[in-house]
């Protein structure tokens, strides 16, 4: 094998092992995804519950986590801040918020450090005073399905995180290998 051949042998193994490094990083790296609300998404209730509840597959992070629940008049209904338990982020409704159709739009920070965003919406038939077991009663929490359609968004900009360490990975493989290259080179030259 002439040294032209071998540089090339080797140049295509360490492409193909920084390859094979950076792909299980990069599937390690997915956001959370909403898998229930209660009220569930579309439902119609007895009454405005205490609280909406989403549920993920991971543990949210809690700093920058906001749950708006707003009413028909797009006022915002919540009570306070919204709480992380576990998979769970329960937002308070007021006591006193009124019957009819609401929308409820959340931001919350994925356990790989992303936010993701959506909205879900419920009806309730009557205003506040209602509860959290009134609302699953009559709406339920919703199936993965439901969550689904509750349009959660990624709003990273769609970079994802692992993209930088994979990148400098790969400047320093192609430098290693030009660098590499350059001097078998040199060396075929001097023969």
């Amino acid at each position: 094998m002439t040294s032209g051949l071998r540089t090339l042998a080797r140049a295509a193994a360490v492409v193909g092992l920084a390859v094979g490094l950076a792909l299980p990083a990069a599937a390690a790296q997915a956001h959370d995804v909403l898998e229930a609300t209660n009220p569930a998404n579309g439902s119609t209730v007895a009454s405005v519950p205490d609280s909406v509840v989403l549920t993920y597959d991971h543990t949210p992070i809690a700093i920058g986590t906001e749950i708006q629940v707003k009413d028909a008049n797009g006022t915002n209904e919540s009570d306070g801040s919204a709480t992380v338990v576990d998979n769970n982020v329960t937002q308070a409704i007021k006591p006193d918020a009124p019957a009819g159709k609401y929308t409820v739009v959340w931001r919350v920070v994925s356990s790989d450090s992303h936010p993701i965003e959506g909205t879900f919406t419920f009806t309730a038939k009557a205003g506040g005073g209602g509860s959290s077991s009134a609302a699953a009663q009559a709406g339920g929490a919703s199936t993965p399905a439901a969550a689904a359609s509750a349009s959660p968004t990624d709003s990273s900009g769609g970079f994802p995180v692992w993209a930088i360490p994979v990148a400098i990975l790969v400047l320093l493989v192609i430098g290693g290998l030009a660098w590499f290259v350059r001097r078998s080179l040199s060396r075929a030259a001097a023969d």
